[in-house]
C-alpha cells in the first residue's frame, strides 16, 4: 500500500488557482523530486499537504489514515497538530529559534508533543539525531554561532525528532552559499540512501537525478511529467519539462 495518495488537490488564492487537481501515490523509502519553474505550485503543494495551508478541494491520506478531505475543513488546531506528525517540515530558511541552542531547538517539539516519552530519553535522541548530521561539537551553540548549512542540518535533525513518516525539504539549499551546498545534499543523499521516505522541491537537477526514485515536474498548478529521473530529466516528453531542463543542463 502507498504510503502516501494525493488525489485531485486544488488550491487557490482569491482568483489565481495554484493548484490545478494535483494526484500521485509514494511508496515508503521512496524519494519524490518536485521540480518546476517559480510559481508552479511546488512550495503550495508541499504546505497543503502538511496542512499550513488548507486546500480547497481533493484528499491526502498518509497509511491509510485520512488527514484531508475537502468536506472537513474547519479542523480544530490539535487536531490539526496531530495531521501534521505525519510529515517533517524543512524550511528554505531555517526556521531555527534563535534564542534556543541546536540541541534545544532539536528537542522542543517531542517535549511538547511525546507525552509518553522521559525527557532523558528526549534528550538522548536529540544528541544522536545531531552526531548523525555530523554537529556533535555544535550542540550547545546559538543558531547565530552556526553557518547556514550547519543551521540547515540542525533544521533536518529538528524535522526528523518526531520520527515522521515523510521528510518534506522546500528548496533546502536555496538559502546557502554553493560552498554549502554540499554539505546538506550529502545529508539528504544519507537520508536517501537509508529509505528514509522524503518529498524534495528542489533546483538541483543533477541532485535530483541522483537521489530520487521518482520526478514530478510541475507546470502552471498541473503535473506536467511524472517518472523516474531517466524519463523525466534524461528523456523528457513534454516540451514544458525540456524547455526548463534545457535553462539548468546547458
Amino acid at each position: 500500500m502507498a504510503i502516501l495518495e494525493v488525489h485531485e488537490l486544488k488550491k487557490k488564492f482569491d482568483e489565481d488557482e495554484v493548484l490545478k487537481g494535483i494526484s500521485f501515490n509514494m511508496e515508503k523509502g521512496q524519494t519524490l523530486s518536485i521540480l518546476g519553474s517559480s510559481g508552479s505550485g511546488k512550495t503550495t503543494l508541499l504546505r497543503c499537504l502538511n496542512l499550513l495551508e488548507t486546500p480547497d478541494e481533493g484528499t491526502i491520506t498518509v497509511n491509510g489514515d485520512l488527514l484531508f478531505f475537502a468536506n472537513v475543513k474547519q479542523l480544530k488546531e490539535d487536531e490539526l497538530r496531530k495531521k501534521r506528525l505525519h510529515f517533517g517540515m524543512v524550511f528554505q530558511q531555517f526556521n531555527l529559534f534563535p534564542q534556543y541552542t541546536a540541541l534545544e531547538n532539536v528537542i522542543l517539539a517531542p517535549k511538547l508533543v511525546k507525552k509518553d516519552m522521559e525527557s532523558a530519553e528526549i534528550l538522548e535522541r536529540g544528541k544522536v539525531l545531531l552526531n548523525k548530521m555530523g554537529l556533535s561539537d555544535r550542540m550547545d551553540n546559538y543558531p547565530h554561532q552556526l553557518s547556514g548549512g550547519q543551521q540547515q542540518r540542525v533544521a533536518i535533525a529538528r524535522a526528523l525528532a518526531l520520527n515522521p513518516d515523510i521528510l518534506c525539504f522546500d528548496e533546502p539549499t536555496s538559502a546557502l552559499d554553493p560552498e554549502l551546498t554540499g554539505e546538506v545534499l550529502k545529508v539528504i543523499k544519507e537520508l536517501s540512501e537509508q529509505n528514509t521516505t522524503m518529498i524534495i522541491v528542489t533546483h538541483e537537477i543533477a541532485f535530483a537525478r541522483e537521489v530520487s526514485d521518482e520526478i514530478i515536474f510541475m507546470d502552471q498548478g498541473v503535473i506536467a511529467e511524472q517518472g523516474p529521473p531517466s524519463q523525466v530529466i534524461d528523456n523528457p516528453n513534454n516540451e514544458r519539462t525540456k524547455q526548463f531542463l534545457s535553462n539548468y543542463l546547458k
